[in-house]
């Protein structure tokens, strides 16, 4: 960057304070007004904005995190003293410990108190859960795994690469393939880390592992779950990043939210912990804004696969994340990644790197607005308010715009390829829109805000369309987000219906639909589709009584009302189960 001389530095006028991207890339700002000479160069809008005082601690965070960190030491130690106990008892190993079979479906919350990612603690003080549950359950989960063939397992492996892999490419079917070379015979247990998780999804969601029944199912799914949380907790890798990200999907999928919020900031300290965080903010500032994004998978191995799994991480927390306002994530990444998130451009040959880039990069400005809007900043300033949903809405579009028409293709052996990344960028960037505009949305009997309302009916049809392009088997099988995105459009339609006295329109029943066929293999999907017909009777019959009052706050985003719907669906589950996954929504 060039710098100016001395005559011209009192002519010129100049800024207090350096810009936004100098700021952001540690490089040095000539401060020039309006545009300072990197910002030129680099073709991108300079901004200065006053730098403001961080944010410190929130008052009781630490005693809090050493309450924690006294109650995991005082678990340790009792662990450590069983272990030693038993080992002078008998010879025999002591089994990975099983976890409590309950009437629930829901997998054991990890989740810490208040249900916040920040209050996670550093994997270095993370030790191996502990589970408390009866020998017999654990025995039990034993003797299914020794019931299954290799060859049966070889096709649940494969079930991940049709089922979950397209949407989310983070496994390597060589070290899988390697990982089943090595099972026992007999089948007593995985040792592969990567393997357990794997096997831990499908058997709970695929149809391949119905022959287990479903209590059979659900048993192992939690004993394999079981042991990969402690193995994987226990040492901070590549390999326990991978784990721990399938073991997010299952809870995601499992209605277990808050143990997903958990779970992916784990992911997070770990990518920390050996560095990866650091290599990927040195590399993105060597890297001019416009190129900032995703890399190829390759090979998904070692060195190549360290970065784009660094990137699917902070992808999935992004999305799974999307809508709450207390949101905390590595700083320095994070801050980076807002600064060039309109400046930077999306791999469009490559639809999992396109929609990577939406995910980790193109959400960071809606998430700072939640996190703005929730503090206050915006409450006497709601033009600059819109003026930043006004653009963040167009960059939006803007990966709306990129996508392909369609998401199948013609093969030349005559086969039909289905991509799922194109219709979830697609479906994730109008679902943001809600989310985004939801916030300002001051609606009463006769009226609205206009382009708000209009900018998020319209993302509602979008959405429609979108899921009308594709077949229900390929809806089934998407990933449990793309349930929650529908619920998003599905909960917003019956606001406007409720609050304007409007008739519903045949596009709900179409996401109602798309609903329905996401709860075929997501617990998550059933719960909303139970909430919103239940939604549905309070709209056709004017009755106020049975839905919590949060769920027709509109400036309540799903994720502020997601515990307590499940509260009262648990509570409600018995009578509104009749019919429910159904048509017609009546």
């Amino acid at each position: 960057m060039s710098s100016a001389s001395p005559e011209s530095s009192f002519s010129d006028p100049r800024s207090s304070t350096v810009c936004h991207l100098c700021r952001q890339r540690k490089t040095k700002c000539d401060r020039r007004l309006p545009n300072c000479s990197f910002c030129v160069k680099a073709k991108v809008r300079c901004q200065y904005v006053t730098k403001t005082k961080k944010r410190g601690l929130r008052a009781g965070y630490v005693s809090q995190l050493e309450n924690r960190l006294e109650t995991l030491e005082q678990e340790v130690e009792k662990f450590k003293h069983e272990r030693t106990r038993s080992s002078t008892t008998t010879p025999k190993s002591i089994p990975s410990p099983p976890l409590t079979a309950a009437a629930s479906t829901q997998p054991v919350d990890i989740s810490p108190p208040q249900n916040s990612i920040a209050n996670t603690p550093s994997v270095s003080h993370v030790e191996p859960l502990k589970f408390n549950g009866p020998p017999a359950e654990s025995d039990a989960a034993v003797a299914d795994l020794t019931t299954l063939s290799h060859a049966y397992l070889h096709t649940l492996a494969d079930s991940w690469f049709k089922e979950t892999q397209p949407w989310y490419p983070i496994l390597s079917r060589k070290h899988i393939q390697e990982a089943l070379d090595d099972l026992p015979l007999p089948l007593t247990h995985i040792d592969d880390v990567v393997l357990k998780a794997v096997i831990a999804l499908q058997v709970a969601y695929s149809s391949q592992a119905i022959c287990l029944g479903y209590n059979g199912r659900y048993r192992l799914s939690q004993y394999l779950r079981s042991q990969v949380m402690n193995e994987a907790f226990s040492k901070a890798s590549l390999k326990s990043v991978q784990a721990l990200l399938i073991i997010a999907i299952l809870d995601y999928g499992s209605d277990n939210v808050p143990s997903t919020f958990s779970l992916l900031a784990v992911c997070r300290r770990m990518c920390e912990n050996i560095g990866l965080f650091r290599k990927l903010l040195i590399q993105m500032q060597l890297q001019s804004p416009a190129q900032v994004g995703p890399p190829a998978i390759g090979s998904n191995t070692g060195d190549e696969l360290a970065i784009p799994l660094t990137w699917s991480t902070l992808a999935m927390d992004a999305v799974s994340t999307l809508g709450i306002s207390w949101r905390d994530a590595s700083a320095a990444v994070m801050e980076h990644l807002s600064s060039v998130a309109y400046a930077s451009t999306p791999d469009l040959r490559d639809s999992f790197r396109s929609h990577t880039h939406l995910a980790a990069i193109g959400l960071q400005p809606l998430h700072s607005f939640l996190y703005d809007h929730e503090q206050g900043r915006y409450e006497q300033a709601q033009a600059q308010a819109f003026a930043t949903c006004d653009e963040i809405y167009h960059n939006l579009m803007n990966y709306v715009r990129a996508q392909p028409t369609t998401s199948y293709t013609l093969l030349a052996d005559g086969l039909i390829d289905f991509d799922p990344n194109l219709v979830l960028t697609t479906i994730l960037s109008h679902a943001s829109v809600i989310i985004l505009y939801a916030r300002l949305i001051e609606a009463d009997e006769t009226s609205c805000n206009e382009i708000p309302l209009q900018r998020c009916l319209q993302a509602c049809e979008d959405i429609v369309l979108a899921l009308r392009s594709i077949s229900d088997a390929d809806a089934e099988l998407s990933t449990p987000v793309l349930g929650t995105m529908l619920f998003v459009a599905a909960r917003f339609k019956l606001l406007i219906y409720r609050k304007m006295h409007q008739s519903r329109e045949p596009i709900f029943d179409t996401l109602m639909h798309g609903i329905c066929m996401c709860g075929r293999r997501w617990s998550v999907a059933r719960r909303q589709d139970l909430v919103l017909r239940a939604a549905i009777v309070e709209v056709d019959t004017g009755t106020d009584a049975l839905l919590p009052a949060s769920f027709w706050n509109v400036k309540k985003s799903h994720l502020d009302i997601s515990e307590e719907l499940k509260e009262w669906v648990a509570a409600h589950q018995q009578s509104l189960c009749i019919g429910s996954l159904n048509g017609p929504y009546l």
